[in-house]
């Protein structure tokens, strides 16, 4: 597995050699708008941060039936970019000590297939091979009948205990939730105490500008928030609502909330970190290529890579985000949207829309 990034610190950082002036913001107001017409979402949120100025956008309905604006100061579910957060708490505990990368599973979550093999590395790298729960047949099916249907984290883990394992350990990174779902109860056999508390006091506390961020216990999202909407199978079928969703389904690997303006601080935090000890942060961000795929989209620590871009996107019934930064040009993409499905991210495909429009040597 080859390195596709190579890791950042504030002292690399230098100023863009694209900068927000009016053509530049024209240019994103017309490619955000025909993303936005060809994506079919009912709401977007868009912002662009180049070092201390911003673009933002927003697009469509945050209440379809209302016809409500969609609004940038919302807060929304980030589905998967709460993987970052649980990771950065995980090497929290690494610096500390308490905790060591090459600490074997079964230390903390016996009965794994591989458990005696696979490291917290490898859960933090994607990996370990262990089984994706949200692909269970019934899990997956019994979720997207009902988001808020009654679960716990230890039942995520049955399901993996009963499947076999993808791969062996360390022989491919792929992408898989499961990882993130051990890491939680992970965090909770070393701190003895819940995985929300701990990333909402040891990670979300501690960085400047993230007052808006949480990782809940209730099944919706804080308010003010837009409608979250579910696309049909049958493309001829209108949007269903979802506003409530169980977070104990998706846990530590996408339960958190959040606000536009609290993840640009976020993505700075990630790339510069000040959570963490500069060796782990270069280790961090080191990655790995995902297996089979054709663009340089890779995975570190916790971390998303594309070429330069650092970040992670998600998504979630009812929603999904993108969040990626070039640390080199001081840029911040952020995308949020209030529709999806668990799988799909068309946030994902916009952001590197608008990255290639900008910095087109960053996407093939």
């Amino acid at each position: 597995m080859g390195d596709t990034t190579s890791a950042y610190t504030s002292a690399h950082v230098v100023h863009s050699d694209v900068s927000l002036d009016d053509l530049t913001r024209e240019t994103l107001n017309y490619l955000a708008g025909a993303q936005f017409i060809r994506s079919g979402l009912p709401g977007l949120g868009i912002s662009v941060t180049i070092a201390n100025q911003t673009w933002s956008k927003a697009f469509g309905f945050a209440d379809i039936a209302t016809k409500s604006p969609f609004r940038l100061d919302d807060h929304f579910r980030i589905a998967s970019l709460t993987k970052t957060f649980t990771a950065t708490a995980i090497l929290r505990l690494v610096d500390r000590g308490q905790l060591h990368l090459d600490d074997v599973l079964d230390q903390f979550v016996p009965g794994i297939p591989n458990g005696s093999r696979i490291t917290v590395r490898n859960l933090l790298s994607m990996t370990s091979g262990v089984f994706d729960y949200p692909s269970d047949p019934e899990a997956r099916a019994a979720f997207e009948l009902d988001p808020a249907m009654p679960w716990t984290p230890a039942e995520s883990v049955e399901i993996m205990r009963r499947h076999p394992p993808d791969f062996e350990p360390g022989t491919r990174t792929v992408y898989c939730h499961s990882n993130f779902a051990l890491l939680g109860v992970i965090l909770e056999a070393v701190t003895g105490l819940p995985a929300a508390d701990v990333i909402n006091t040891e990670v979300v506390a501690n960085v400047p500008g993230l007052s808006r961020t949480n990782f809940p216990t209730e099944q919706t999202v804080p308010a003010p928030h837009p409608v979250g909407y579910a696309p049909d199978p049958d493309p001829a079928r209108p949007l269903r609502v979802v506003d409530n969703v169980n977070p104990a389904v998706v846990w530590t690997a996408g339960a958190m909330t959040s606000t536009i303006d609290d993840l640009i601080a976020w993505s700075r935090e990630l790339t510069t970190s000040t959570l963490l000890s500069c060796e782990l942060q270069q280790e961090r961000l080191r990655s790995n290529r995902f297996h089979g795929h054709s663009m340089n989209l890779g995975y570190g620590l916790g971390i998303m890579t594309l070429n330069d871009l650092v970040g992670h996107n998600g998504a979630l019934v009812g929603g999904s985000s993108a969040m990626f930064r070039l640390p080199l040009h001081d840029t911040t993409f952020i995308v949020v949207s209030n529709s999806s499905d668990n799988f799909r991210s068309a946030t994902m495909a916009i952001a590197l829309h608008l990255v290639r429009a900008l910095f087109p040597g960053q996407i093939g």
